[in-house]
């Protein structure tokens, strides 16, 4: 983490692109590579199609049948109807299925996309955001774009497809009653297509609100001891109860959209077939038509009529996941600052040299931390780093690490620079304990086993007796017993010591300790130190520390102060100058 107070770098933020452009890189992106079920969707789309004019033109022939007393209306149109509605059962039931299968698959890739570029982005941009913000993406935005692209994967073609049939039957039976349902139907569709623009607003701060909601009750839930050590539920309730009344007016707000949707059409497809059964008894009674054209029109309307609000709703539908699609790229391509050069190399296992030559770095412009600083470490030597509060040790770290990359100055390892260095590699060289030691969701063991993959438990328990791990004799399971979320069934000085066994695992030549010890006893950071002190020599080791205790043995010291190195030396001789470390140690002893 920052050091404390320091402001977090900005991330540049493009507008994004519009609805048309947002929809084509859908389907090219993520539902193309699922061609081969979407064209079977829309094979079996097409039957339920040729069902539906095969309704229509059967309801047409059995009324002729019927006013010409012919028995086929009798044994062959039944036959037909129950024919062609088993037909068009399976093709709906198929084609639902194999849609479903393409639009999932296509969204595990989204999914997945969009996980690599948050995990594998930059490390600013992780803490710039909040992680309620995130999970919103895969929860909400996510749950929106799946809703809409099933709805328009399954329905947009066979509703399309059916108005088709039935505009094919209509005109082949009555051309001028075609025309006129095609001149009568679509005059609906504008406003409905307005409202889907502002149901596409609406929704996007809508899926914004979710993750500042997110946000909010993660840290509520997070921060449950901090709450009710100051009393704070009454506030944590009054903000978390605001979040709700805000979610439910922008909700009511996308629903009022979507409600106007079907009475309008209702009115307008009503006024539209009230007209058309006018305009085509008229031409029945003049003999410009049969009663079965008549009768097949209706049914055909009857047929297309639900396809046709179907597609109307389906705008507003559509927009939410457009909004949602839009929330999820901007994510997705958000530039990496820092990256391999073309140039970079992998680096082998280091000898574990380190060196800062002049280094400079802010984490934002009013936020200077480190102002032109050097240190020189030689392989197998414990170098440890001591300073007042926000001076700038753990930000050595994290430029260390390139979690960011120094603004200005030479990072470089085995006499490397670290930028020529591929990611992967260099942070290879080294292993980390921080403080706020995090452990993953899993069993002791499997935490430790993270450090190198594939050791045995021989040198797994090796490693968690080294870091004073004995605790684990009392869990129940032992070495396997789980940690809870976060590590949240072990104490925090249980927690730093399995971290530490994860480190001391691992091939990492150089280990970054970041008061690793805190949080721990005299007795374990006794065992702790022991360990280290049997690494000396064979590990290059860099230890930020407040405990003398930590820091006395150490081969050199850097006392940090405002971002430059003011001291340095070996304990005693830091202590005997009597200048910044020994007023540190005084003021620790006191």
């Amino acid at each position: 983490m920052p050091e404390t107070g320091a402001a977090q770098p900005a991330i540049a933020t493009k507008s994004r692109p519009g609805r048309p452009r947002v929809f084509r890189r859908f389907l090219r992106d993520w539902l193309a590579p699922q061609s081969f079920w979407l064209i079977l969707g829309v094979l079996f789309s097409a039957v339920t199609a040729a069902a539906a004019f095969g309704y229509a033109d059967i309801s047409r022939r059995a009324v002729d049948w019927l006013d010409l007393g012919d028995a086929r209306v009798l044994t062959l149109a039944p036959i037909l109807i129950i024919g062609l509605v088993l037909i068009r059962a399976v093709a709906l039931y198929a084609q639902t299925q194999v849609f479903n299968i393409a639009v999932q698959r296509g969204l595990v890739e989204m999914q997945s996309a969009l996980f690599n570029s948050l995990i594998g982005g930059d490390y600013a941009r992780l803490q710039l955001e909040r992680s309620g913000e995130y999970v919103s993406r895969f929860a909400n935005d996510m749950t929106l774009l799946r809703e809409a692209s099933l709805r328009v994967a399954t329905n947009a073609v066979k509703s399309t497809l059916t108005i088709i049939a039935c505009l094919a039957f209509m005109l082949i039976t009555d051309w001028a009653l075609a025309l006129f349902f095609l001149v009568a139907y679509p005059i609906a569709f504008y406003p409905v297509i307005k409202l889907g623009e502002r149901i596409r607003k609406t929704s996007k701060r809508a899926q914004e609100q979710v993750g500042e909601l997110t946000a909010h009750l993660g840290e509520a839930f997070v921060g449950a001891r901090t709450v009710k050590a100051y009393g704070l539920e009454t506030h944590q309730q009054q903000r978390a109860r605001k979040g709700f009344l805000e979610r439910a007016r922008l909700y009511m707000k996308i629903l009022r959209s979507k409600a106007l949707v079907d009475p309008f059409l209702e009115v307008v497809g009503g006024i539209a077939f009230a007209g058309l059964i006018a305009f085509a008894g008229w031409r029945a009674i003049n003999g410009e038509a049969t009663v079965g054209d008549l009768v097949g029109f209706i049914a055909a309307i009857g047929i297309a009529s639900p396809e046709v609000r179907a597609l109307g709703t389906l705008n507003a539908v559509t927009n939410e996941g457009m909004a949602a699609a839009d929330r999820l790229y901007a994510a997705i391509d958000a530039p990496a600052n820092i990256s391999d050069t073309p140039s970079a190399a992998a680096l082998p296992t280091s000898n574990g040299a380190v060196s800062f030559e002049d280094v400079s770095f802010a984490y934002g412009p009013d936020a200077p931390v480190l102002n032109g600083l050097g240190f020189k470490a030689k392989p197998g030597e414990t170098i440890a780093f001591v300073g007042p509060s926000g001076a700038g040790k753990s930000t050595i770290f994290n430029l260390l690490l390139r979690l960011y990359d120094a603004d200005s100055g030479v990072i470089a390892i085995d006499g490397v620079n670290l930028r020529d260095i591929t990611l992967a590699s260099a942070r290879a060289q080294f292993a980390l304990v921080s403080q706020d030691a995090f452990l993953f969701d899993a069993s002791i063991r499997e935490n430790i086993a993270f450090g190198r993959p594939g050791a045995s438990d021989a040198e797994i328990e090796a490693a968690a007796r080294d870091a004073a791990c004995d605790f684990t004799q009392k869990l129940p399971g032992g070495l396997d017993a789980p940690v809870g979320e976060g590590g949240a069934s072990l104490s925090g000085g249980q927690r730093q010591r399995v971290a530490l066994a994860r480190a001391l695992l691992s091939n990492a030549p150089i280990l970054l300790l970041d008061e690793a010890t805190s949080a721990l006893d005299s007795e374990s950071e006794q065992k702790v130190q022991q360990a280290l002190a049997n690494l000396s020599g064979k590990r290059t080791i860099l230890v930020i520390a407040h405990r003398l205790a930590t820091v006395r043995r150490a081969d050199r010291i850097y006392v940090i102060d405002k971002g430059v190195v003011v001291e340095t030396g070996q304990h005693d001789e830091l202590m005997a100058r009597n200048g910044v470390y020994a007023r540190l140690a005084a003021h620790q002893m006191s």
